[in-house]
């Protein structure tokens, strides 16, 4: 059986690997009669080496002397044939049917959405434990009862309730005062001294202090065990000494006051955490509070106070269910995804029509959002200019639209007007990091080739890492660049735009990596390598051949200090900082990087 097997498997792997040498190669396949010759011949060559005896084992040969020559190693193992000799073994093999993604739908992991009421048990009902009585407290065995007669009967005493239930006053003997309610107490006390003192004497009787117990906390919580408290403490007080309910396993609604292995009581933390309702129960010793699993939940996302996963027992009308997540106001409509059954289905509901006979069940998802058509928006005017600083425009508005009805000042630079936009910042930030992104992974996954090469890696990872840090801090402008011939009739506003009109100024700032980063008065007969010598000059670091000159407007033209780029009113010279390819093995993602900035933000980073 071994040796069958053994053939088997030795004329399966080399037929696997001859069969995708055929194929990379374009070989031809071999027929099956000369398939089954080889198979036959593998199977004899395995039989054979199966048959062999096992090679001795000799000693070590001795280490070569200083200076000897190390024989080479010598390969004794048969050979394999050449590829070309040996025939491919084909494999049964059927394509398995396509999968199409959009028939599979994954519902919402329980672990990425919390639960309503994960964040009550944080430590401080713990904390806090409860002395007072309230009215319908029954005193029980070892509660502590402070007694004080005056007038024909002078006594001030405090009394421990024995373990038949009564207190012992003297001159008047045993009262029974177990499980009377707290309300009741100074009455029925009252009644039992009169029968002895029936004038003249003053009776005040009242509770000192509760009975101490120790309660079993176990089901679904995060320690189980046994917890003493105070009998008059709450349930809650021993849930979080036990850490709380368990947010993924355990219930917030099934939670049970168990006695002698009977239930007493039945607490739905939902009615504290929505109404504020909460029974009083008067716990004893060796009573047990279970927590249930968690039951089927409901998930609530979108414009709600608190979206989480909810938990509710069966179907549950779907404004009540809103009204437990405290729908936003701003919400329009409400998207309602079933998930029983073999198919998700899905609903689209607006808030204003009648929801009342919508339901909700187990397992499905409900989100709000606010869908409304967008009638008008509002652009803010920053800058020199005599109007209004915002402006309310249809939805369609140009920024020819706007400009019409703007007042320029005397001093307006009209050609340098800048634009700012939320949704090009936001797509400017999501290249900078896609950029910082890819530059973080090929640092970590770079190789070396030796222990010094490691290390210089090692160096470069931790400033390069530095430097993304920083980069990441970094926070796009969003301008939209309006270059000369740009048509302000074709310009589209979106709402949330902010118009910025500069000054006319003639003011040349030079600034990034020069000595001294200064202002200018613009001077015609001045090029950029005299304003850069006016600031100083380039720093070590400063790369003289990447010189941004950028416009009032936005536009940004590279050069170098030699450059002859006329630099005009309200220009600034920007000089970037030199990477030294030498030194960093990923300059060029670098440079990228600090070119993005530069633009994007205006910001000069260093390395």
């Amino acid at each position: 059986m071994l040796k069958h097997t053994l053939t088997a498997r030795l004329g399966l792997s080399i037929g696997l690997v001859v069969a995708m040498l055929h194929n990379a190669a374009g070989a031809q396949i071999p027929s099956a009669a000369q398939q089954q010759q080889a198979a036959a011949q593998l199977a004899a060559q395995a039989q054979t080496q199966a048959q062999a005896p096992a090679p001795t084992a000799t000693a070590p040969a001795a280490a070569p002397a200083a200076g000897m020559a190390v024989p080479p190693i010598t390969n004794t193992y048969p050979a394999i044939p050449a590829v070309s000799t040996i025939p491919q073994v084909p494999l049964a093999t059927r394509a398995a049917p396509p999968i199409v993604d959009s028939q599979i739908v994954q519902t919402s992991l329980a672990s990425t959405v919390p639960v309503f009421g994960q964040t009550l048990f944080q430590g401080a009902f713990a904390q806090s434990s409860f002395q007072g009585f309230n009215p319908d407290y029954q005193v029980s065995i070892d509660d502590l009862v402070d007694v004080r007669l005056w007038g024909g009967f002078t006594l001030e005493t405090r009394l421990l309730v024995d373990s038949q239930g009564n207190i012992f006053i003297p001159g008047v003997g045993p009262i029974h005062v177990a499980n009377v309610r707290n309300g009741d107490l100074n009455r029925v006390v009252e009644g039992a001294v009169k029968r002895i003192y029936k004038q003249n004497v003053g009776i005040y009787v009242s509770l000192a202090a509760a009975q101490p117990v120790k309660v079993f906390v176990s089901g679904f919580v995060r320690r189980p065990g046994l917890y003493g408290a105070n009998s008059s403490d709450s349930v809650l007080h021993f849930l979080d000494l036990a850490g709380g309910v368990d947010p993924l396993a355990g219930s917030y609604q099934d939670i049970r006051v168990l006695r002698s292995g009977n239930e007493i009581a039945k607490v739905n933390l939902y009615d504290f955490m929505l109404a504020g309702k909460l029974p009083l129960l008067q716990l004893r010793d060796g009573d047990s509070i279970f927590v249930g699993p968690l039951g089927p939940t409901v998930t609530v996302s979108g414009l709600v106070a608190t979206p989480a996963r909810y938990e509710i027992s069966s179907a549950l009308p779907l404004k009540e269910l809103m009204t437990m997540a405290g729908a936003n106001a701003t919400a329009t409509h409400v998207r309602l995804t079933h998930n029983t059954g073999d198919s998700r289905r899905a609903e689209y509901l607006t808030l204003t029509s009648d929801l009342s006979a919508v339901v909700v069940q187990p397992g499905d998802e409900v989100e709000l959002v606010a869908d409304r058509l967008i009638g008008e928006i509002i652009v803010q005017v920053e800058g020199e200019h005599l109007g209004r600083g915002q402006y309310v425009l249809p939805y369609n508005a140009t920024l020819k639209d706007l400009l019409d009805t703007m007042q320029f000042s005397p001093q307006s630079l009209r050609e340098g007007l800048q634009l700012y936009r939320l949704s090009i910042a936001a797509r400017q930030k999501q290249v900078l990091n896609d950029m910082l992104d890819k530059l973080d992974a090929a640092v970590y996954s770079a190789r070396s080739a030796t222990s010094d090469e490691a290390q210089l890696r090692t160096q470069e990872a931790a400033l390069i890492n530095q430097f993304i840090t920083r980069a990441r801090q970094v926070q796009p402008k969003g301008q939209l660049i309006l270059t000369a011939s740009a048509d302000p009739a074709r310009i589209p506003l979106e709402d949330g735009d902010v118009i910025r009109i500069p000054r006319s100024n003639p003011i040349i700032a030079v600034h990034g990596e020069v000595y001294f980063p200064s202002n200018f008065v613009q001077d015609d007969k001045l090029r950029v390598k005299d304003y850069i010598s006016m600031a100083g000059g380039p720093t070590q670091i400063g790369d003289v051949d990447k010189v941004l000159v950028m416009k009032p407007n936005g536009e940004i033209r590279m050069t170098s200090i030699s450059g002859r780029e006329k630099v005009e009113s309200g220009d600034e010279v920007l000089i970037l900082p030199k990477v030294e390819r030498k030194t960093f093995q990923f300059s060029k993602d670098i440079v990228e990087i600090l070119y993005q900035t530069a633009v994007a933000a205006g910001v000069v980073l260093r390395l």
